[in-house]
């Protein structure tokens, strides 16, 4: 079990109080002379006097600081040494040669107080810190009270009214007194540490210490033959100890902890103000401050600085993939690298989401900047590590330079942003600001703006592309893919907008529909006496982590009539980073009799061990591969090895983007088994395609 200071500071304190009492023990017979030529009652009047005014410190403390937070161990404690701290007063002044002092009625009064006094004090603590702490009303302050003056006038006139006290009664006492003020003591130290075992804070400990000194100076007083002996005077020094640490114990709990734990807060609070929860990177507000006083220096001085505007590409599929726990822990590790490697890592920001940014002061020109650029896109050449994991990850910056790129914060920030969405057209670079930018940003915006109405208008249709069997040249199915007519801008082609679907979320509702209606003209066409043939629908990484995805797709099968072997779902490699929850939802999709194949195959981060462990199959060659098949001998390398693992997988391949003649005899001699391109058809409309679809019916029949 571990030691913590505090602790190991009592333990220490503890060894002192009896290392003091020993060789109090072993050397006090050479005491006896020195105290024989003072005025050991005076001596004895001034510990107690000093006893008294520590006792009234503990009364002040306890009764009058922080009475809001005024709590029951406080008071009692404020109230009980009140009345120890009047009874020892009072034991002091009846002493021999004091005011109070009686010789016909001898010592007794005097050292019946300081029972009286030791025995509320031991026993008091004991059923103090034997109750429940709980906070309390102010006004129970009265109420405490009233035992502490109820107490000294009893005592008071017990001790005082006597007429004469027998001596030999008194001792007879004493024994007992002295072992019950002993056993109080014990306790009420074994109550506190017992109370307190799991956590035993500071306040405790010393209070615990309090109690160490108090108990020695009874043991020390035992030892004496009565008031003012040497014995008597030692123990008041621990007495006056014990009351200190009494004091601080008190201290601790009423205004240093409060203070230090009120100060804790207020940093705390400070620091979440201006530093991100999640990265501990500087927040938009410290960023905003940062940049006007850069505009306040750069005003003055003539100088110019620099904003790049960091943001992960495609960190929302990542986040939908992974899951946002995930993605919390890619932005730390994001963030962990951008401060190791910038020059002045104060000057990295996170504004939110997967936005940061990176201030550079007093830049010379403006290639400096798109140097500083550049080696921020160059940090992500390297994996991030995520836990044991390594990802690969790419991210966009746009650069913003004062005064010229803008001369306020919020225009500064805003072309800053503009361009870094110009850098994510090509994604993994950066662009400087240009004028043209805004133009294209109000664009996007009223694009984003048109998807919304464009489903609920009818400006989206569906175009088919036959994919083709190689070996027998006849059509073995067709690929349903979307596209808008935009009443004013015409068509716009799928790579501007399914980016912005996938943004915002529209992708669910429109992935929904595209899928709906391919399956109703599938439908038609197989009712029409049509052959069967398999109907490929791409689904987007957010349709793919809906958890009611089989359900939905269930539904749909259902209310089109289309059986579920003819349909066939395009899911891209990017849900193989999530292998658990993609292989149980691909076990479940084809529990429905569904077909599998991964779209776009040799773009991403496949694992093969995770391609044999899913229900797949098919595999789609990336045209970026097949088109320059003929001329470049990677991309050769590539498809010949896609192919030959497929095979062994027991696995189709499909080669997209064929549009010639060669790359077929090429795909042909690697035995590869479909192909799509403009070789063999653009995407057409629905009536195109089934006529298309016929004259291959009439060949296939004809051939037969």
């Amino acid at each position: 079990m571990s030691i913590n200071r505090m602790e190991l500071k009592t333990a220490w304190t503890v060894a002192l109080a009896v290392a003091a009492f020993a060789a109090i023990q072993w050397k006090g017979g050479w005491l006896q002379a020195p105290f024989d030529a003072v005025d050991r009652y005076a001596i004895h009047l001034i510990l107690e006097a000093l006893a008294f005014a520590i006792c009234f410190a503990l009364l002040i403390l306890g009764w009058m600081v922080f009475v809001p937070t005024l709590c029951r161990h406080r008071l009692m404690t404020a109230a009980l040494f009140s009345a120890v701290g009047l009874l020892g007063l009072l034991h002091a002044v009846s002493a021999p040669g004091m005011p109070l002092y009686d010789a016909s009625v001898g010592e007794a009064p005097s050292m019946l107080l300081e029972w009286i006094a030791e025995w509320t004090g031991a026993i008091g603590l004991l059923a103090v810190f034997s109750l429940r702490n709980a906070i309390v009303k102010p006004k129970t302050r009265i109420v405490a009270i009233i035992p502490v003056i109820v107490t000294v006038a009893v005592a008071s006139a017990f001790v005082f009214r006597a007429g004469s006290w027998s001596a030999s009664a008194v001792e007879a006492v004493e024994p007992f007194q002295q072992a019950l003020t002993l056993l109080g003591y014990g306790a009420a130290i074994a109550v506190l540490l017992y109370r307190n075992r799991i956590e035993r804070p500071e306040s405790v400990l010393t209070i615990v210490q309090a109690l160490i000194w108090m108990l020695l100076a009874k043991m020390e007083k035992t030892l004496g033959f009565g008031i003012a002996s040497p014995q008597d005077l030692f123990g008041e020094c621990f007495k006056l100890i014990g009351y200190y640490f009494l004091l601080k114990g008190i201290y601790f709990v009423l205004i240093e902890e409060p203070h230090k734990r009120q100060k804790k807060t207020e940093a705390r609070i400070q620091y979440m103000a201006y530093h991100d929860e999640l990265t501990a990177l500087p927040n938009r507000r410290l960023f905003s401050e940062r940049v006007r006083a850069e505009m306040a220096r750069s005003m003055h001085g003539g100088g110019k600085f620099a904003l790049l505007w960091l943001d992960i590409d495609r960190f929302k599929t990542i986040n939908d993939s992974m899951g946002h726990s995930f993605g919390d822990r890619l932005l730390v590790s994001v963030s962990k690298r951008l401060t190791e490697h910038a020059d002045k890592p104060e000057n990295v920001f996170r504004l939110g989401g997967d936005e940061f940014t990176v201030l550079l002061s007093d830049i010379r020109s403006e290639r400096e900047a798109e140097a500083a650029a550049q080696r921020l896109v160059d940090l992500f050449d390297q994996p991030i590590k995520v836990g044991p994991s390594a990802f690969h990850i790419t991210g966009s910056v746009g650069v913003a330079i004062y005064p010229e790129d803008g001369r306020t914060l919020d225009l500064l920030l805003q072309n800053a942003d503009t361009a870094m969405y110009g850098a994510k057209e090509a994604r993994n670079g950066w662009k400087r600001y240009e004028t043209r930018m805004n133009l294209k940003a109000k664009e996007r915006l009223l694009l984003e703006n048109d998807l919304r109405i464009a489903l609920e208008l009818g400006q989206f249709h569906l175009a088919y592309q036959p994919l083709i069997d190689l070996e027998g040249d006849y059509l073995v199915g067709v690929e349903a893919l979307l596209r808008w007519r935009h009443p004013q801008r015409g068509d716009i082609p799928p790579s501007e907008f399914i980016p912005l679907c996938e943004e915002n979320g529209f992708i669910l509702p429109l992935g929904e529909w595209v899928l709906r209606s391919a399956c109703e003209q599938m439908k038609l066409w197989h009712d029409s006496g049509l052959p069967p043939i398999v109907l490929s629908v791409n689904l987007s990484i957010r349709q793919f982590r809906q958890h009611d995805l089989c359900a939905r797709i269930e539904r749909v099968l259902a209310e089109t009539g289309l059986a579920p072997q003819w349909l066939e779902l395009e899911i891209t490699e990017s849900i193989m980073a999530d292998v658990a929850y993609a292989t149980e939802m691909l076990k479940q999709l084809k529990k429905l009799g569904v077909r599998i194949s991964i779209d776009d195959f040799g773009t991403g981060y496949s694992s093969l061990y995770y391609l044999k462990r899913f229900p797949i199959d098919k595999l789609k060659i990336d045209r970026a591969f097949v088109g320059d098949v003929l001329t470049d001998r990677n991309d050769a390398a590539i498809v010949s090895g896609i192919s030959a693992m497929a095979r062994n997988l027991e696995l189709k391949v499909t080669a997209e983007g064929v549009e010639n003649e060669g790359q077929v005899a090429f795909l042909k001699q690697l035995k590869c088994q479909e192909a799509q391109g403009f070789y063999f058809s653009r995407p057409v409309p629905p009536d195109q395609f089934q006529r298309l679809y016929e004259q291959d019916t009439a060949k296939r029949q004809s051939a037969g």
